[in-house]
């Protein structure tokens, strides 16, 4: 029965997917009744009776995130029993309500962070350039790997296209939907947009990634910058086309209405878009999205190895890494140092981004 309703679980969960959690604004936290209803059946078929660790996700239910919370919960209380992970949702301030209630914890509290790049590029953006207030501190986290990654996709609707849209850039100004100002989604398109004379302005105050991906279809706005499974039903639907990716390896996930592959097109590598500027290095438009798990700085040592090793364990779990693969999410495993190291350079990216984007 056991095995049973997490089989149920799991594809509720995969039906349910919707919104860029990562790029979820402070007023994304409504979802529809399905995802939080697949989200409350969730906590329901994690318990195991072992120590309790709260996964503290700063996005709300139903979004990439937080599915990709529940999942990782889900596996890890199945090959194990000494504790038992649950998930939580503190939203508001895009990622920003979860991280300071977390750092402000005691360093043995046996909590999780959901430890987001976009909340780490805004975090440091603010202590830099003074873009918006931080009241945490990022050294009080300390990453035990990562569990989230992600290609962020240029959407747009089928009577426009690559070269429209950079032209429009260029004439007059686009506008997007996917995450706040300055968030990653907007630092690659708007990075990229800058350095071809073009400008962007990001329309937020929708609520979640549907309301999102409906801006565009509405004429709203003239793109969507969400992840490779966020548009995915629409992608194969015929009511929304992938025309970039940004990243330097093409991606060739997505399917059309008729079910033929579609291959999106670069910003930077062989497969870079033909419609960009050839003599530009856009390379650096290309900023990791996604995200890791995180203990307290200065926790016992026993915790944070066990949950490194317990992490290691859920991706050697086919149930884990063939649904990542499934949404259209990437296999990508940094652990310990390595992960921390990796934060660090792709913070610097992010800011590099934003001087290009702002041009200071």
């Amino acid at each position: 029965m056991k095995k049973l309703l997490a089989l149920i679980m799991a594809l509720a969960m995969v039906l349910s997917l919707a919104a860029c959690g990562s790029s979820s604004s402070s007023s994304s936290d409504t979802t529809t009744d399905t995802s939080t209803a697949a989200a409350d059946e969730e906590e329901e078929t994690v318990s195991n009776g072992g120590t309790t660790v709260t996964i503290m996700c700063g996005y709300g239910t139903g979004g990439t995130a937080d599915l990709v919370a529940r999942k990782y919960a889900q596996v890890a209380n199945t090959i194990q029993s000494d504790y038992n992970f649950i998930v939580t949702n503190n939203t508001g301030g895009d990622g920003f309500a979860a991280a300071t209630e977390f750092a402000d914890e005691d360093a043995d509290t046996m909590d999780l962070l959901v430890y987001g790049y976009g909340l780490i590029y805004r975090a440091d953006l603010g202590t830099t350039y003074g873009t918006e207030e931080v009241d945490f501190d990022r050294s009080n986290m300390t990453p035990i790997g990562t569990v989230d990654d992600r290609t962020w996709i240029l959407y747009t609707t089928p009577d426009q296209s690559l070269e429209s849209i950079l032209e429009k850039a260029q004439t007059e100004g686009i506008k997007m939907s996917g995450g706040n100002p300055l968030s990653d989604c907007h630092l690659c398109l708007g990075s990229l947009l800058a350095q071809m004379g073009g400008n962007v302005t990001v329309v937020s105050g929708y609520d979640g990634g549907a309301e999102q991906k409906k801006g565009l279809t509405d004429g709203e706005v003239d793109v969507f910058v969400g992840t490779t499974q966020a548009a995915q039903d629409e992608v194969e639907a015929g009511t929304l086309i992938p025309i970039l990716a940004f990243s330097d390896t093409e991606f060739t996930g997505f399917v059309d209405e008729n079910g033929d592959a579609i291959t999106v097109p670069t910003v930077a590598g062989d497969t870079k878009a033909e419609e960009l500027d050839p003599d530009i290095d856009f390379s650096s438009s290309i900023l990791p999205a996604g995200g890791t798990l995180a203990v307290h700085t200065g926790c016992d040592e026993a915790f944070y190895e066990d949950m490194t090793e317990i992490m290691q364990n859920v991706w050697a779990e086919a149930d884990y890494y063939e649904w990542i693969d499934s949404v259209l999410l990437n296999n990508f495993q940094l652990y310990g140092d390595e992960c921390a190291e990796f934060i660090e350079e792709a913070s610097v990216k992010a800011l590099n981004a934003y001087s290009i984007l702002s041009g200071e």
